[in-house]
């Protein structure tokens, strides 16, 4: 029996460690391609290799569970194919007897994506928020991309078209109030000129074509805001991002709270009488997340053993289609999450009851064939 159970816990273990490996590579060096394009623009190399390892300990909390769907599904298709389940069962040994080792296993990733999505992840994320901004301060003018918004300096959204040098076009600039993130001003300009004034932190914006839209606020409740239009043949816009860096909010993002830090902001904000909804979904959904490599395993199984595929092609396709629908579900419970009639900090549970409770009774099912 010890043989068979270090026959399947060797297989499953290497099978997901070189899952983990290829999904968390895959899943960061989606940022590689900004980074070498930052790096030549003058971010140093060290900097962004810091922030990609940063970033890592968020990413392998869905590499993780998926991985071992992903190893569960290919290895017990395989050994549903070459009909050794079958064998094992005839030899007098269960079907819980033979998926005892993968539990164990799962028991334990499920306790490391605890300690992932509760302490380690939010610190690390704050990290690498803290260690993009301070690059901002230092060479403000490499993070402006094309075709895509900066979001880094608060309170600010600008977007370029066209960059050469320090000349810049179809330029678009959204100012936000920095307590509520409402737009109250919309800026766009055909083409301009950046400059940076080092001295005093602040880029100006030399802009041709302009058109200015203030926000504010109607007298007329219904009608919610007014719009004040200006065009300017050319007008100087300057944005201080130094100051707008350094402040530091008084109270935490949710994103960076771990979890000793989540309880004292919930019961903190429960005395004021605010809605401690949105922290009870977040809170309940990185304990969902945690498990989900159990409620992975409880569904790969049945579905690897009825399938009879050693395909490697039908074992991943499997695990895409039960990984998608789990988080798809989280997705969709993370918009309500301001909805306090809905409960939607027990429906973020759902996927996990789902999941486990078909996966048990699959089982049930195969052990009394």
């Amino acid at each position: 029996m010890k043989t068979l159970n270090w026959y399947i816990a060797r297989d499953l273990f290497v099978n997901t460690l070189l899952a983990v490996a290829i999904l968390t590579f895959v899943m960061v060096s989606g940022n590689l391609f900004r980074v070498f394009d930052l790096v030549a623009k003058g971010i140093s190399p060290v900097v962004f290799g810091e922030f990609m390892v940063l970033i890592v300990p968020e990413t392998l909390r869905y590499t993780i569970p998926l991985s071992l769907l992903t190893a569960t599904v290919l290895l017990f298709s395989r050994l549903s194919a070459d009909n050794e389940i079958t064998a094992m069962k005839a030899s007098g040994v269960s079907l819980w007897q033979i998926i005892s080792p993968a539990l164990v296993f799962a028991v334990l990733l499920s306790a490391l994506c605890f300690w992932l999505g509760t302490t380690v992840s939010p610190h690390c994320r704050e990290k690498a928020d803290m260690l993009m901004k301070s690059e901002a301060v230092r060479n403000p003018l490499a993070l402006i991309e094309p075709g895509r918004f900066i979001t880094e300096i608060p309170g600010y959204q600008i977007r370029v078209g066209v960059k050469d040098g320090d000349m810049l076009g179809d330029i678009h600039i959204l100012v936000l109030d920095r307590k509520t993130g409402q737009l109250v001003r919309d800026v766009t300009a055909r083409r301009g000129r950046v400059r940076e004034r080092e001295e005093d932190r602040v880029l100006e914006l030399e802009l041709e074509d302009a058109t200015v839209a203030n926000l504010v606020p109607a007298e007329d409740t219904a009608q919610g805001q007014e719009v004040d239009r200006a065009a300017m043949q050319r007008m100087t816009f300057a944005i201080p991002y130094g100051t707008k860096l350094d402040a530091r909010p008084v109270a935490q993002k949710t994103k960076y709270l771990d979890l000793r830090s989540m309880l004292s902001r919930i019961y903190l904000e429960t005395e004021a009488g605010s809605n401690v909804t949105p922290l009870y979904v977040d809170l309940h959904k990185r304990m969902a997340m945690a498990l989900s490599p159990i409620s992975f395993l409880l569904i790969g199984i049945p579905f690897a053993i009825r399938s009879r595929r050693s395909e490697t092609s039908v074992g991943l396709l499997l695990s895409l289609l039960l990984g998608f629908g789990f988080y798809v579900f989280l997705v969709l419970t993370d918009s309500i999450k301001s909805q306090t009639g809905l409960h939607p900090e027990f429906l973020v549970w759902m996927p996990n009851v789902l999941y486990q409770a078909g996966g048990l009774w699959a089982l049930g099912r195969i052990e009394k064939q």
